[in-house]
């Protein structure tokens, strides 16, 4: 496990769930090409700029970040519009990447915003991952 810091990026709060990953084998881990398309989109950079004043840590900033990703690809899909593939996977990994940050709750030094953010991002994944292996 990764020490807290608030000095960190949302970067090292994702290579936390990375090391989390790996750790348990559960093959879930972002491949590199993944890792660059979600630390290079606007709304991870405007999580990162915001996360302080939103205060939350690097790992709550990241569970926010995670949520509206996921709702972004729950909305599409509820509208009919088509998902590629790629980002179904990554849809898949990030939904893994909120399911961590819940498991990591209780070894990790956070706030009870944190806190809400994860549970939030956990009940997102939830609805991603049941509307992907349960579609209607």
């Amino acid at each position: 496990m990764f020490p807290f810091s608030h000095n960190n990026n949302l970067q090292s709060a994702l290579e936390y769930c990375q090391q989390h990953h790996r750790v348990l084998g559960v093959g879930q881990e972002l491949s590199p090409e993944m890792l660059t398309m979600v630390t290079s989109t606007s709304l991870f950079h405007d999580a990162e700029s915001h996360t302080k004043s939103m205060g939350l840590s690097n790992y709550g900033g990241l569970a926010w970040f995670t949520a509206q990703f996921l709702e972004k690809a729950l909305l599409q899909r509820e509208n009919g519009e088509d998902i590629t593939g790629d980002i179904d996977v990554l849809s898949e990994k990030m939904a893994s990447v909120a399911l961590c940050l819940g498991d990591s709750i209780p070894s990790l030094k956070l706030t009870k915003p944190d806190i809400d953010a994860i549970l939030n991002a956990g009940e997102i994944a939830m609805q991603w991952l049941d509307n992907t292996c349960f579609p209607a």
